[in-house]
């Protein structure tokens, strides 16, 4: 009996520590997703202001408003 309940708890734990990992893969997965797109943004205002510096003249419109 001993064994058996030793066997069912190290289930649960597993069970646990499973559901946990994918919790931690799934929010990682988005903080990575939300990287890259911050970047991108980054790399366009970059792209926008450089363009607007080589003109000479203020943007007609506010990008970040």
């Amino acid at each position: 009996m001993q064994e058996y309940l030793e066997r069912k708890k190290a289930e649960q734990v597993e069970k646990l520590m499973n559901g946990v990992a994918k919790v931690h893969r799934a929010a990682e997965e988005k903080r990575a997703a939300t990287e890259a797109r911050r970047g991108e943004e980054v790399v366009k205002a970059e792209e926008a202001a450089a363009k607007y510096r080589a003109k000479g003249e203020p943007p007609k419109k506010l990008l970040f408003g």
